[in-house]
C-alpha cells in the first residue's frame, strides 16, 4: 500500500465513522418522532452528548488531517482546487456547527434531563429542535461528500447551483421547522 493509498483509506475510513454514525443518529430519532417515543429521543440526546467529544470530535478531526496530509503528498491536487476549497468550507462548517451549537445543546439537553429525571415539554421541544438543525448540518455533510466525489471545478456551473440549490431548499425548510419546533416560553 503506498503512502497516498494510506492516506485515502484513512480519510475515508473516518469519514464513513463521522457521517456513518451521525446519520444512524438520525434514523434512530425518525423512528424515535415517527413512535411518539420520548425514552428514546433521551437515550439518544444522552448517548449524543456523552459521543460528541469522544467520537465525533476525534473522527472529524482525523478526516481533517489525512484530507489535508492527501493534498500535501499529492502532486495531483492542491489548495487551489474549487472542489477542495468547497470540501474545507463544508468541514468549517459542520466541524464549528457540532463544536459550538450541537454539542453545548446536546449536552444543555442531557443536563436537563439528568436534572428533571427525563424529558419535559422543554426539553422535548428543544430536543426535537436541534435535531432539525442536527439535520441541516448533515445535508452539508453530503454535499461535501458529493463534492469529494464530483470533483467539480468552475466550469461545472449545473453541480455549483445544484449544490447550492439543494443547501437553501435544505436552510429553508429546516429553519421553517424549527420555528415549529420552538418551545414554549416558561
Amino acid at each position: 500500500m503506498s503512502r497516498y493509498e494510506f492516506l485515502l483509506f484513512g480519510h475515508v475510513v473516518f469519514v464513513i465513522l463521522w457521517v456513518g454514525a451521525g446519520s444512524v443518529f438520525h434514523v434512530l430519532g425518525i423512528r424515535a418522532e415517527r413512535a411518539d417515543d420520548n425514552e428514546a429521543i433521551e437515550g439518544i440526546f444522552k448517548n449524543i452528548a456523552s459521543l460528541g467529544t469522544t467520537f465525533f470530535l476525534p473522527s472529524s478531526l482525523l478526516v481533517l488531517v489525512f484530507g489535508l496530509l492527501l493534498v500535501w503528498d499529492s502532486d495531483v491536487w492542491s489548495f487551489s482546487q474549487l472542489w477542495i476549497d468547497i470540501g474545507l468550507a463544508g468541514f468549517a462548517i459542520t466541524f464549528l456547527t457540532g463544536l459550538a451549537w450541537i454539542k453545548p445543546q446536546s449536552e444543555k439537553i442531557a443536563a436537563m434531563i439528568e436534572r428533571d429525571g427525563g424529558m419535559t415539554a422543554v426539553s422535548l421541544a428543544l430536543a426535537r429542535r436541534m435535531v432539525v438543525f442536527g439535520r441541516l448540518d448533515y445535508v452539508v455533510l453530503y454535499l461535501v461528500v458529493a463534492d469529494m466525489i464530483a470533483k467539480p471545478t468552475g466550469d461545472d456551473v449545473g453541480l455549483l447551483v445544484a449544490g447550492a440549490v439543494i443547501f437553501v431548499a435544505a436552510a429553508v425548510y429546516f429553519a421553517t421547522r424549527a420555528r415549529v419546533l420552538a418551545p414554549a416560553p416558561a
